[in-house]
């Protein structure tokens, strides 16, 4: 199947932050600085070794928009956002013990979550999004571009960010990810910003949005 051309679900400065195990069509974006920090440089020691305020990462509370035009089919909009922070024990309990405590509770990981079907029958996941910041309702028909939630720190998460993938079907247990491209972005490299058109970036790699397209 080629790529499903989309645009892309945040704007700003952001960054794939895919963990090990993450499928490779499934992205995780976490907006950054021009140098790829999630936060101020001077927050990375409580964030190490005491407690970081999700509100003081970028990502947070950033706005989330629909990739193409659809029919929203699920919504779920009222986990709480875990408010503190702390790197070593949350990929402890992320990567090693939420998988075997929440085993029978697969939608514990998504955290607030809300799924697009497109016109062409493509489905898009969105997940920790941010508690009641789904504005929408499920049947209601959503435009390109259109704002839907916010990003938020709900379900299994180390830091705030946004969980993004394409679907066949409306289950995101048992859909395997689809590979997508996204119509316009720029690309931070040592010469500078470079556009981008229908491609995606690697993992860790800044960019940009300037202008959607679709």
């Amino acid at each position: 199947m080629s790529p499903v051309k989309i645009q892309c679900p945040v704007k700003g400065t952001w960054m794939f932050m895919n963990p090990p195990g993450h499928h490779p069509d499934a992205k995780d974006f976490v907006a950054v600085d021009n140098s790829g920090k999630p936060y101020q440089l001077f927050r990375l020691l409580p964030h190490l070794f005491f407690r970081l305020n999700v509100k003081n990462t970028y990502a947070f509370s950033q706005p989330v928009f629909a990739p193409f035009s659809g029919v929203i089919v699920k919504i779920e909009n009222k986990q709480p956002d875990r408010q503190s922070l702390n790197l070593i024990s949350d990929c402890i309990t992320g990567l090693l013990i939420a998988p075997r405590k929440h085993k029978n509770d697969p939608e514990y990981f998504l955290g607030n979550h809300l799924i697009i079907k497109s016109d062409d029958g493509i489905y898009a996941l969105f997940a920790h999004l941010k508690e009641n910041s789904i504005v929408l309702e499920e049947a209601m028909r959503v435009r390109a571009g259109e704002k839907i939630a916010e990003v938020g720190n709900s379900g299994n998460t180390i830091q705030s960010h946004l969980h993004f993938h394409l679907m066949h079907d409306n289950d995101p247990f048992s859909s395997i990810p689809l590979p997508f491209v996204i119509d316009t972005f720029e690309l931070k490299k040592q010469t500078g910003w470079e556009k981008e058109h229908l491609s995606l970036p690697e993992n860790f790699m800044v960019f940009r949005t300037y202008e959607n397209s679709l």
